[in-house]
């Protein structure tokens, strides 16, 4: 196949032709996000403040009775947790 008969002028032409054309600037008015939280979504914001309190304070006991060394676990309530686990993952 030959490239060469292929006359690249006309297109070498139109894109020099219009390479040379500025674009004006649009101006667009300038519009501000906005942002609207629902009741329900508010009332999930408290839920959250509240529940995560409690989570902290748990958190912080377990972190201090590990610091004095008097964390300790049941293994018979671990076991059987495990042992439900995974009876619930077969099922």
């Amino acid at each position: 196949m030959s490239i060469e008969r292929i006359n690249r002028q006309p297109y070498i032409n139109a894109y020099n032709s219009n390479s040379s054309k500025t674009v004006e600037k649009v101006n667009k008015a300038k519009e501000t996000d906005r942002i609207e939280i629902s009741e329900l979504g508010k009332s999930l914001n408290e839920y959250s403040l509240t529940s995560d309190i409690g989570n902290v304070k748990k958190v912080a006991d377990i972190k201090a009775k590990l610091e004095n060394g008097t964390y300790s676990v049941d293994a018979r309530l671990t076991a059987k947790s495990l042992l439900n686990a995974m009876k619930e993952s077969n099922s």
